[in-house]
């Protein structure tokens, strides 16, 4: 099934950045070029189901030659700077691909909860959750790390030295490892006063430049810091009356690190019943500063609290996004924003949820889906 509608706040459209080129002298030899890579050439996924893929956005998908058997949720996966693999967290089990996502087998164990992974240069992945947890997995293991906190927002690896990492605890407080997660140091101030005792939500990362980093938070909003958590700025635009804001997800586009995605609940919308329930998709053109509503919740989009957000990784104007429930065999819908047609259009599957994306790096168009199932 797939429907299509325009989406009427969003607002007229600024220059495009050019993707961040390659360093000289970093480019990356066998182990990262995308013409290395491959399309996946099975028609059925090998493995227990957590991961399948698609070529049209969702619209036919992948079967896989075992039923995903509850309770499941595949929220870490990413592909790798060696061609053709891939890892994906399927609860605690580390599973791994090495033929472009056709045949997925076991490779460790992590510890946690709802466990996401992060690639880094040198065929390798950070395993973090909320929780605490820190793991270095590889297709041919876990190493367990320590972590500088308790609870834990995000973690970001710089796109070009595998060892230098960036977390944010959850009080908006970063740390900085130049040795791959094994020792951290405190960086920066808070993002806000600790008598405020507000949550972080989200913490994301410019892979690009680890001082760029977008904290989503409870009441607050969204702050934007480009000197490493030295100084922070309110996120504007969240709110049409300033009120308050939860900023529950957000994604930095890998096209161009000035766009930013961003799901918030807009609390005094919410409270005066507004059709849209005070849920929206927000899009930043300036890193961070200031945010644009581009998506309404709505008669066709169902927007949850904290949303998977996948930004297209050549086209910071795409965007997608999902909702999915097992309760009465709903389904999963995956959308798609379009900034350029001002667009949203939608693929239904019978997936409960859709937990992760990434996307292959010689074919974008190839998507691979880490999936859940919870009934």
């Amino acid at each position: 099934m797939k429907k299509a509608f325009t989406i009427g706040l969003a607002t007229a459209l600024a220059v495009l950045s050019a993707a961040a080129p390659a360093l000289a002298g970093d480019e990356p030899t066998g182990d990262g070029l995308a013409g290395f890579w491959r399309q996946p050439i099975c028609r059925t996924v090998t493995g227990d189901g957590s991961v399948t893929y698609t070529r049209n956005d969702g619209r036919t998908i992948a079967p896989t030659s075992q039923v995903l058997r509850p309770v499941v949720y595949t929220t870490g996966l990413v592909a790798l700077d060696r061609p053709n693999e891939l890892l994906a967290m399927s609860n605690n089990r580390l599973l791994s691909s090495k033929d472009a996502g056709c045949t997925w087998t076991a490779a460790g164990e992590v510890s946690g909860s709802q466990v996401e992974l992060v690639p880094a240069r040198g065929g390798r992945a950070y395993a973090w959750d909320r929780e605490g947890n820190l793991a270095l997995a590889t297709p041919e293991g876990v190493t367990p790390l320590t972590s500088p906190a308790g609870e834990l927002a995000g973690l970001g690896a710089d796109r070009f030295r595998g060892d230098r990492l960036r977390v944010a605890d959850g009080s908006g407080r970063l740390y900085d490892s130049r040795d791959g997660g094994r020792t951290w140091r405190p960086i920066g101030v808070p993002a806000w006063p600790q008598s405020d005792l507000l949550m972080a939500y989200t913490a994301v990362f410019d892979p690009y430049d680890l001082n760029h980093v977008v904290l989503g938070a409870s009441n607050v909003g969204a702050r934007v810091t480009f000197d490493g958590g030295r100084t922070w700025s309110a996120s504007t635009g969240l709110s049409a009356t300033g009120g308050k804001v939860n900023v529950f997800s957000a994604a930095i586009s890998p096209a161009a690190p000035n766009v930013v995605y961003a799901m918030g609940l807009d609390i005094a919308e919410s409270e005066a019943g507004a059709p849209s329930g005070g849920r929206h998709i927000y899009r930043s053109y300036d890193g961070g500063r200031r945010f644009t509503r581009v998506v309404d919740q709505g008669d066709e989009v169902t927007i949850p609290n904290g949303p998977l957000l996948a930004p297209h990784p050549t086209d910071p104007g795409v965007l997608y996004f999902d909702f999915g429930t097992g309760w009465s065999n709903i389904g999963t819908d995956i959308y798609r924003y379009d900034a350029r047609l001002n667009r949203v259009t939608v693929n239904h599957n019978s997936y409960d949820r859709i937990t992760s994306i990434a996307f292959n790096p010689a074919n974008p168009g190839v998507m691979y889906l880490g999936v859940a199932e919870e009934v």
